[in-house]
């Protein structure tokens, strides 16, 4: 089995972007093979340091086909003794492994034997590329730079499927990082063996005169026994991955590898879905024949200059169906591969996401080439605009230089989108923008100091719109930047990486027309406008803004006590989301975490740990001049308390408890841009457990529930993730889940009519909402072959939301409300004049209301019940006929309905989904690899 893959994708716009064991039972007794002799016949041991190994170049012949009976092993010293990491840390293994290494000048060799009593335990399950699963395997680690911060992993499972990786920042990996390599395994009556072929142009390092010595690690897991074994111990009670690696010596590599790849592909795609009568631009069918090209340079051996022409990304997984009820943007990551390839590198200290601080990031690569946010005409007949903004073309320039300075530099151009309209009247056809053409550039640096421990970095991102004269999209900024540095230091201990103190300081200028700054005053990042802000305004005139964000943490990162401490800021005039993303508007923020791990199995635990967290933001107003109770109360934002651990039993069964409890604050956000109002004192508690999962079948069940003070509501949330192999080659996994959520203050709308001088002239109306909805992702993953695989996934969604009240906030800083009866609508001659036995009354759709009760209506809005029956899902075949390239087959599903209901039905919903109208894409797509 064997052979090997895709490695980065290509550049041209660079110019563009500077401006914007022992013994010979090794192998076993195959014929041919001879126990090695003199001096280079020694044997390193793993696990103690220190864990070496002394690099012999190849002589003679090597095949890659998992038999170890190659000359070219004859005299390559082996390495034996791996100690046990999982579950015993520094316990011998239960099997002993055996690892030979030697190299040319084109490419690293490395064979191993995994030894088994019985073979008949070896988890020889079949998986596509790169997919995560429970399998025994063999993984190989280099540190090229030897700067134990950066390196790559090669994973061969027992079953031939191969899985490579991208390590930076000691901790963190980039799974989606692909490299042309071969591999081949056997399965024998002694266990199991891999042989590995790694091209030396695939991975970036120092070509220099002398001997170089790399850090290297080897790793097998066997999950028989739940065991992960090491050549250099990897101590789970130390921060790091790459600054564990052992090392090995004597490679000597005086010239750099060559490497220029070319990917041209073509796509064709065949659009189907429901026709509007009377609409002539689209009859219901659509096809769409395409090409583009990759591209991908070897600059050095340590730089890569990749480029991509009209890329395309219809074998991408569908993003799945939510209901978002909130003020602000869901966040989807990033799946398209030339921009998840070598992503790591742009990543900022500032950029985080989660509960905690909100998501953030200076660089949001989704932002390019995303849905045109033009519209036809509004006297327009039908219109029609395109789903995705084109890319023209992207580059990008990594690479990490051997003083350990990582380069990253990105520019992408997408080009200015037209729509269609239709106007029956004259029976003509026009065109209009949907898109402006713009130029997208970043920039990021990063310099490593005392092997890694320290470092210091700055980023730059950079958009320019090339808006239409008409003033059409003056609602858009013209220009939007950030900026960022950030920096690290580690000390104590006896690898100096106990403690960690590091931080950002990060700025946004965002320029555009009056029009597009007033818009993003108004926007819920910063509502501006607020009435009740006196240390906020609204300016009509500014055409730029600028805004910073920093944040400094100290903490103990290794060892089984950990804990950290942070304080941090963000100003109000702080906006990213042209080029990157923001869920969270200005605060003053601090927090700390404690938190205790053990790693040794005792009588109940194979490992757990405990931690207690909590974090309390306050808005800028706490800075003003003005002292007090309510002051503090006004100003505190919001803030939480937790408490979490997670426990793993001794047959790998295991559990995670959180608990957290967030105190009453005063929400800046709930009224959408009007005064502040109380968020009441909440509780969580959130269960989730897993049987184990190195099994054929295992379940993950889990429970939340969530209830708050003073009425609010509650969210209770159950679901259940089964995952099961019924043959080694197959995995199929359902994930139904049920959400019941009650929430009395769902916004709803304001209004103006009738001054109501308590909240400063407006009234602002909310809902009782009770929601209930309930998912089910499904996939399934069928690997013919490590090359030859079909992924099925599916997700159903079912949502109901019932308005059972209507209210209207009393008074600012408040959870106190107007409510509104529920009455009958009134019609004379055909019109709603009045609600009998209330105030509030609906019909047809809309929702009326008589806020001060005299019998005359004086408001009305839309009906906000809603029932939302959705369906997305696509089946992708993938073939990879040689080497790096690709044939896809896909197919694309979605059907969407939604009525005014409100109530849940889950047999009269369904039946509502499977007749809903369906739309789908079938796309064909080749590419093919060439080595120039």
């Amino acid at each position: 089995m064997g052979c090997r893959h895709g490695a980065g994708r290509a550049a041209f716009l660079l110019a563009a972007l500077a401006i914007n064991g022992a013994g010979w039972g090794l192998f076993g007794q195959q014929e041919g093979l001879s126990p090695p002799e003199g001096p280079e016949a020694t044997v390193f041991r793993g696990g103690v340091a220190p864990a070496a190994v002394e690099a012999v170049r190849r002589e003679g012949a090597l095949s890659i086909d998992g038999r170890l009976d190659d000359p070219a092993w004859q005299l390559a010293p082996i390495i034996t003794d791996f100690v046990q990491g999982v579950p015993v840390e520094g316990a011998e293994p239960s099997e002993p492994t055996e690892v030979r290494v030697v190299f040319d000048d084109g490419a690293l060799y490395v064979a191993a034997r995994m030894y088994e009593s019985d073979p008949r335990v070896i988890r020889a399950r079949l998986t596509r590329r790169d997919e995560r699963g429970s399998f025994d395997s063999f993984k190989l680690s280099l540190d090229p730079n030897r700067d134990g911060l950066t390196g790559y992993e090669f994973e061969v499972s027992a079953a031939g499927a191969e899985t490579d990786r991208y390590l930076f920042g000691d901790t963190q990996e980039d799974t989606n990082w692909d490299a042309i390599w071969d591999s081949g395994v056997q399965v024998d009556d002694q266990g199991w063996t891999v042989e590995m072929r790694i091209p030396l142009s695939q991975i970036r390092y120092e070509a220099r005169p002398g001997l170089q010595t790399w850090g290297i690690n080897f790793e097998r897991r066997r999950l028989e026994t739940n065991e992960t074994d090491y050549f250099a111990l990897q101590s789970r009670t130390a921060r790091g991955r790459v600054s564990q690696f052992g090392t090995i010596d004597g490679l000597h590599l005086p010239q750099s590898s060559r490497r220029f790849e070319v990917r041209p592909f073509a796509v064709s795609q065949y659009h189907t879905a429901p026709a509007t009568p009377g609409n002539p631009l689209f009859d219901g069918t659509e096809m769409d024949p395409r090409g583009g090209l990759d591209m991908s340079m070897g600059i050095g051996s340590a730089f890569s200059l990749d480029a991509t022409i009209y890329p395309d990304f219809g074998q991408v997984e569908v993003d799945p169906e939510v209901i978002n009820l909130t003020a602000f943007e869901t966040f989807f990551p990033e799946k398209r591969p030339f921009f998840v390839r070598d992503a790591q590198i742009f990543t900022f200290a500032g950029s985080r996401g989660g509960r905690f601080g909100g998501g953030k990031a200076l660089f949001f690569s989704r932002r390019i080439g995303r849905e045109p946010r033009g519209s036809g005409p509004y006297d327009a007949d039908f219109h029609d605009e395109p789903q995705i903004t084109s890319i023209l073309g992207a580059a990008k320039l990594t690479g990490r230089t051997r003083s350990g300075l990582s380069v990253g530099a990105l520019a992408a151009v997408t080009g200015q989108e037209m729509g269609q309209a239709y106007f029956a009247g004259p029976d003509s056809l026009g065109r209009f923008v949907a898109e402006p053409q713009a130029e997208h550039a970043v920039v990021r640096l990063q310099q490593d100091f005392s092997g890694g421990a320290s470092k210091i970095g700055i980023i730059g991102t950079g958009l320019k719109r090339e808006l239409p004269g008409d003033g059409s999209f003056d609602f858009l900024p013209s220009e939007a930047f950030s900026f960022g540095l950030d920096f690290e230091h580690q000390w104590g201990g006896v690898r100096g990486r106990d403690y960690r103190f590091w931080g950002f300081y990060s700025g946004s200028l965002v320029q555009g027309s009056n029009e597009a700054l007033l818009r993003l005053q108004q926007s819920p990042i910063h509502y501006f406008d607020r009435p009740d802000a006196t240390y906020l305004a609204v300016d009509s005139t500014a055409t730029s803004m600028f805004g910073s964000d920093w944040r400094v943490q100290l903490e103990k990162a290794e060892g089984h006590w950990t804990w950290s401490a942070w304080a941090g800021q963000q100003t109000p005039g702080f906006d990213v989301n042209d080029f990157g993303f923001l869920t969270s508007g200005e605060r003053l923020d601090v927090g700390a975490r404690i938190g205790y791990r053990e790693i040794h199995p005792g009588n109940l635990f194979r490992n757990y740990n405990i931690s207690l967290f909590t974090f309390h933001n306050f808005r800028h107003s706490l800075l003003e001049k003005v002292r007090g109770p309510d002051h503090w109360r006004r100003s505190y934002d919001t803030g939480s308390a937790w408490m979490s651990g997670r426990f793993t039993f001794l047959n790998n069964w295991a559990f995670n408890l959180n608990l957290s409890y967030s105190p009453e604050s005063q929400s800046d956000t709930q009224t959408r841009g009007g005064p502040l109002m109380t968020e009441p004192a909440e509780f969580n508690v959130r269960v989730d457990a897993n049987t184990d999962r190195s099994r054929s079948l295992h379940v993950s069940p889990r429970f939340s529930y969530r209830v708050a003070a003073q009425g609010r509501g509650h969210d209770f949330n159950t679901g259940l993730d089964i995952s099961y192999r019924p043959v080694p080659n197959w995995r199929f996994s359902l994930g139904p889940n049920y959400t019941d959520r009650r929430d009395a203050a769902q916004y709803v709308t304001r209004s103006s009519v009738l001054d109501y001088g308590p909240t400063y002239g407006t009234r602002y109306l909310f809902g009782d909402l009770q929601r209930t909805g309930f998912s089910m992702e499904t996939r399934l993953n069928v690997s013919f072959t490590p090359d030859l695989s079909l992924q099925l996934y599916a997700q159903p969604l079912l949502s109901a939301g019932d308005y059972l009240g209507y209210r209207q906030l009393e008074a600012p800083g408040s959870f106190d409300f107007v409510e509104y009866g529920e009455g009958q609508a009134y019609r004379f001659n055909g019109a709603v004049t009045g609600c009998t036995d209330g105030t509030t009354c609906a019909f047809n759709g809309s929702r009326y209301f008589d806020f001060d009760g005299d019998g005359t209506l004086d408001y009305s809005t839309s009906d906000r019940d809603f029932n939302i029956r959705s369906l997305r899902g696509n089946a992708v075949f993938r073939w990879e006929y040689r080497p790096g390239s690709e044939l896809f087959l896909v197919w694309q599903h979605a059907r969407r309905d939604s009525a005014l209901l409100g109530n849940f039905d889950l047999n009269r919903d369904l039946e509502g989904l499977f007749l809903a109208p369906a739309e789908n894409v079938f796309i064909v797509k080749v590419s093919h690899y060439l080595s120039i």
